[in-house]
């Protein structure tokens, strides 16, 4: 596919401009940067958008129990991605009417956390679904990378007819997508032979992205591996080796429970998979001393009041050892959570490939497919599943 350079929206004006244009944004809350992280991968920019109209509760179901495997679809690429991700609604009356319906509920972040959050708050709610209107704010209302060869995908979700916009003909939102270099994967919900599928692949035509169709009442499922309670209970273990930084990292750490607290009412599976996440070198990029020493900055750069009280109180030597201790920590649970991550994956497929697990049709593995296809055609290589 012909790569194009997304627009970017420099000063604060055009973001505003661009964002009531789109869609209304709640207010910013922590660690909702929208800066590019550094690395040597590629950045892979996705934002992911949600029919929450009220018939859609399976949907908003299944996106929960996916999200971190869907992430560590694109993680697992190496060299590792610089992802951000964002999440949009559509088909709620909560929504404003002046935006159609739409709702930025998280720009495009590497706080994966924030995502989860907001995903957890939604509930579902009547309302019209403008498809059409919901690609053109996430083509003009987030901050894409601006980096011309930056990898970048939306995802849109829903089962209604994908042409109702009375504003926003569903051909022209696709085509703005496809020259802003943002192809469109979209995902109908129901049969692929309905009526109404017709308009979907429309837009997956016009976007140069791809269509999909999932059933609804199975697009939850959760695939459950022998290896699930395991990583769970590694995953909670190396949440005490974060070193959170000023408020916003504490922020951060305290939502990190939130959400792992979230994750644990959903499935094990569900939890296994966020672990896989939060072992990433990326996941706590930014606001984690560990983190940030390993990128390369001198502890001695670091503002003391900016460490926990803890550390503060310490020695020069103590917390040197301190740092010491809780990084070699990390490395051996991620190595654990590394190894049974991999069991995990060749349990599944081995599972499929016998035929004794069906998931092509759920959610998650639909999503994963697409992108993975679509970041092929962009010239990353992701992990078969």
């Amino acid at each position: 596919m012909e790569r194009r350079r997304v627009l970017v929206l420099l000063s604060g004006l055009a973001v505003t401009i661009a964002l009531t244009a789109g869609a209304q944004a709640p207010a910013p809350r922590h660690g909702e940067e929208v800066l590019v992280p550094d690395g040597p991968g590629p950045a892979v920019d996705l934002a992911i958008a949600l029919d929450i109209s009220d018939s859609m509760e399976p949907l908003l179901e299944a996106a929960r129990l996916s999200l971190w495997d869907i992430v560590n679809s694109i993680a697992a690429a190496d060299p590792a991605p610089r992802l951000r991700v964002a999440l949009l609604t559509f088909g709620s009356s909560r929504n404003s009417e002046a935006q159609g319906w739409v709702r930025v509920e998280a720009d495009l972040t590497t706080d994966l956390d924030l995502v989860a959050e907001r995903l957890f708050e939604l509930e579902t709610d009547g309302g019209l679904e403008y498809v059409s209107r919901a690609v053109k704010a996430a083509v003009e209302g987030l901050r894409w990378t601006p980096a011309g060869d930056a990898i970048k995908m939306i995802v849109v979700a829903g089962n209604e007819p994908a042409d109702q916009d009375p504003e926003v003909d569903l051909r022209s939102a696709g085509a703005v997508a496809a020259d802003e270099g943002i192809p469109v994967t979209v995902i109908f919900c129901g049969n692929p032979e309905q009526e109404e599928a017709a308009t979907w692949k429309e837009l997956a035509l016009h976007s140069e992205g791809r269509f999909a169709a999932i059933d609804q009442r199975s697009g939850a499922a959760a695939v459950s591996t022998p290896y699930d309670e395991e990583l769970a209970r590694l995953g909670a273990a190396i949440n005490s080796t974060f070193i959170p930084l000023g408020e916003s990292g504490r922020e951060r750490q305290r939502n990190l429970v939130r959400q792992d607290e979230n994750v644990a009412k959903l499935s094990p599976a569900s939890a296994a998979g966020r672990a896989q996440t939060k072992a990433s070198p990326g996941y706590s990029a930014g606001w984690d001393l560990i983190s940030l020493l390993g990128s390369g900055r001198p502890l001695g750069e670091i503002d003391v009041q900016d460490l926990p009280d803890e550390l503060q109180r310490m020695t020069a030597e103590g917390r040197e050892a301190y740092i010491a201790t809780q990084r070699s920590r990390r490395d051996a649970l991620r190595q654990q959570i590394a190894e049974l991550s991999a069991q995990r994956r060749q349990y599944v497929i081995e599972q499929v490939e016998s035929g004794d697990l069906e998931v092509s049709k759920t959610f998650g593995r639909t999503v994963r497919d697409a992108i993975r296809a679509q970041a092929k055609d962009q010239g990353l290589e992701l992990l078969a599943e």
